[in-house]
């Protein structure tokens, strides 16, 4: 039974954007994925994209009071922001996407006026992919 005047309390709910609405921004490195008549391509690259920043990369931005109260898909929106932009390099290797920090990175986030509101954050997300490329690189022991 809904009691009168509790539907305030709830938090608004902020649907993810479709992938497809994700290209509205991207007009550098991924602006080709806007013309993609097919949305597998762009699905998969959303799906590699979400792994990465919710696996890969969750015990570094769990520590951020930012980045650990942001749903994922905020995460996947910036980080692929980042690509398109070119600060943040994305290959593929062994059917996977792999994500580096482009050289100049930091310097791009602090000379860029959109970015300076979120430019704390930002640095933090580069800070946890240049981490993550770090600890990918370590030789592994072997047992």
């Amino acid at each position: 039974m809904k009691r009168p005047g509790h539907a305030s309390l709830r938090k608004p709910h902020l649907s993810a954007p479709s992938p497809r609405e994700l290209t509205t921004r991207w007009n550098g490195r991924l602006a080709h994925y806007t013309s993609h008549r097919n949305d597998e391509h762009l699905d998969a690259l959303c799906e590699e994209t979400l792994r990465f920043v919710g696996m890969q990369l969750e015990n570094d931005l769990c520590r951020s009071d930012y980045w650990s109260r942001v749903p994922l898909h905020r995460r996947l929106a910036v980080l692929l922001y980042l690509v398109d932009r070119g600060v943040v390099e994305m290959t593929a290797r062994r059917g996977r996407h792999r994500f580096t920090v482009a050289a100049g990175a930091d310097e791009w986030v602090a000379r860029t006026a959109a970015m300076r509101p979120f430019a704390r954050a930002t640095l933090e997300l580069i800070a946890a992919i240049r981490h993550h490329a770090a600890r990918a690189a370590r030789p592994r022991n072997q047992g």
